[in-house]
């Protein structure tokens, strides 16, 4: 299967990505392009990767740019030749209250969680649309549950969740799956 995977070099992502390797070619994204070949040259060097039949490549992206992500997913197309499944681990966390946080916080929390998962929506269709595929996206519980300080970031994953109602609705005629995963705390640097 050819994977993208954006976000790949946070907690949940870089588990994925050395999950997936195993058996899939990926395609990995992050902020960061040093930190994108760090991971992949980790990867490649672990006895688990087989690079007869798997392969590895990335490059940056900014998540929050509609046009960084065309472009992400345009360079994934080159590399994979075909797209099968799109997984976005990107995220933030805003921990303030609604009274405290600024207008740019806020946006900031949207654009990260929110913008991201409908760009690659909009820009994987065009590669998906002919066979199909599977899109992934990262909710939290946090948009389920009444929690302390969480206002941005749980209206922002509330925002994910609806969102994937809708587009798996929209796009099932063309053998696209799209869900959410909503975990809970996970151990992982944020």
């Amino acid at each position: 299967m050819n994977i993208i995977l954006i976000g790949a070099t946070g907690g949940i992502g870089k588990s994925l990505s050395y999950e997936l390797s195993k058996n899939h070619n990926l395609f990995l994204g992050s902020r960061n392009q040093n930190n994108i070949e760090q991971l992949i040259c980790d990867i490649t060097q672990e006895s688990i990767y087989d690079s007869n039949h798997n392969s590895i490549g990335g490059c940056s992206v900014d998540a929050s740019n509609f046009k960084s992500i065309e472009d992400f997913i345009d360079n994934a197309q080159k590399f994979l030749i075909s797209i099968d499944c799109i997984i976005s681990c990107v995220g933030s966390l805003l921990l303030k209250p609604a009274h405290l946080t600024t207008e740019a916080d806020l946006d900031n929390v949207f654009k990260t969680n929110v913008y991201s998962c409908f760009g690659l929506l909009k820009y994987g269709f065009k590669h998906m649309r002919k066979n199909g595929g599977n899109v992934i996206f990262f909710s939290s519980a946090a948009s389920k549950v009444g929690l302390k300080n969480h206002e941005a970031i749980s209206s922002a994953k509330a925002a994910v969740s609806s969102m994937v109602l809708s587009a798996a609705s929209t796009y099932a005629n063309y053998n696209i799956r799209v869900n959410a995963i909503a975990p809970g705390l996970v151990d992982s640097p944020l």
